[in-house]
């Protein structure tokens, strides 16, 4: 009988804990991402990913004919619109916000990607 009890709570405990495991897997989980943003050089390109490397970001790569970020971050540490928003406040539209005209106007001006004639 006291052989049974043992066993009974030694399998509860084991549940138990590896639930709790997997609960905290879920939280820390690292997932890819794709946003759009709008750019046209490579002048753009640095400062998107360095706008994207915020904490919790673990790897971003644009490409200007895609208009593409791809990013893989930490959901614990951090969220795609923190992580939009930063490239936002460094001039660039994405698929979640727009920039001001006043951060716009601060890029260079060959990276006004606004006044560029696709044509």
């Amino acid at each position: 009988m006291k052989s049974t009890i043992i066993l009974i709570i030694s399998v509860f405990l084991t549940l138990s804990f590896s639930h709790s495991i997997n609960a905290q897997e879920s939280k820390n989980q690292i997932v890819t991402d794709t946003l759009v943003v709008s750019g046209i050089c490579d002048m753009c390109k640095e400062r998107i990913e360095n706008a994207a490397l915020i904490q919790g970001v673990k790897k971003v790569s644009w490409s200007a004919e895609t208009q593409t970020l791809i990013v893989v971050y930490r959901t614990d540490k951090v969220t795609i619109e923190e992580i939009a928003k930063s490239i936002n406040e460094a001039g660039h539209d994405n698929g979640l916000f727009l920039c001001t005209d006043e951060q716009y106007e601060k890029l260079h001006s060959c990276c006004r990607y606004r006044d560029s004639d696709p044509h």
